[in-house]
């Protein structure tokens, strides 16, 4: 074999000996244009409503108010008026019709979002009072009256949850005796005892769940483009694009939905066995 044989033999066994990872990798060069230079690369996030429940109260008198006396038949007369009032004016909404010339007072709701309002003036009439005899009942008749009319108008996210979770907030202070904002005892009530009987826990307890029921019915139908069509969002969390479908508004209101009576729920489940009898009891009414 000549030497330029062996040479060539070598030079080929040598480089047959390389390993890969020590061979540079060289990439072509690709002009840059200086509208390339520091593009951000965006994620689409899942839409989130930027927004929480308020709280706001009343001051309280320092006692209930006496039995029998001139105030508390003020107090009923200006609970049952106004409840009547409600009851009155959601059914001219269901009938969809006013007779001219009918006071602002008493027209047919255009939304729940006025329903709601009138709602919580009779509940803050009530709070302000101190006097559970009185509060109680009303209160549950304002909530029963809240549950059923979600259903006759379309889905209204911030009022609908804000007025709920206020029910919520004023039944747990009444189950605990405490306010829900301070922590204070409620006058008239003693520290560890419930200002709300056996009997009115479960009635509670069985309207927190249709409630929260009906919340998550009237989402759906908004989803399913029923009835209402789309949730009304009140602007929270969302763009102006209106191609945006109903479901892509209503999924993120759906965490919130869990939340609905949270408070009253997690407090009522864990009542003695007593309560939890009365529970499937008045269930079978």
């Amino acid at each position: 074999m000549s030497p330029a044989s062996v040479k060539n033999e070598q030079d080929s066994d040598s480089d047959s000996d390389v390993e890969f990872e020590d061979v540079p990798i060289s990439l072509p060069n690709r002009p840059r244009n200086r509208e390339d230079r520091g593009i951000p690369i965006t994620i689409p996030a899942t839409p989130q409503p930027q927004w929480t429940p308020t709280l706001s109260l009343p001051p309280q008198r320092s006692q209930p108010i006496p039995s029998g006396s001139e105030e508390e038949v003020q107090l009923r007369g200006h609970i049952s008026t106004g409840i009547e009032r409600v009851t009155y004016r959601k059914m001219k909404s269901d009938m969809g019709m006013d007779a001219p010339g009918t006071p602002a007072s008493e027209r047919r709701y255009n939304g729940f979002k006025e329903l709601a309002a009138d709602v919580e003036g009779l509940i803050d009439a009530l709070w302000a009072s101190a006097t559970p005899a009185i509060q109680t009942e009303a209160l549950i008749t304002l909530a029963g009256l809240t549950q059923t009319s979600l259903p006759a108008f379309p889905f209204d996210a911030p009022p609908t949850l804000n007025i709920l979770y206020k029910l919520d907030s004023v039944f747990a202070a009444l189950c605990t005796g405490t306010h829900p904002l301070t922590g204070a005892v409620l006058p008239g009530a003693q520290l560890g005892h419930s200002l709300v009987t056996e009997t009115q826990k479960v009635r509670i307890r069985s309207l927190a769940e249709r409630t929260r029921y009906e919340v998550f019915s009237c989402l759906e139908k908004s989803k399913d483009g029923v009835n209402a069509g789309t949730v009304n969002t009140g602007g929270y969390g969302y763009g102006d694009d209106e191609d945006e479908d109903s479901g892509d508004e209503v999924e993120p209101w759906m965490l919130e939905a869990t939340r609905v009576y949270e408070k009253s729920l997690m407090l009522l489940a864990e009542q003695d066995p007593e309560v939890d009898a009365g529970m499937d009891e008045f269930n079978c009414l």
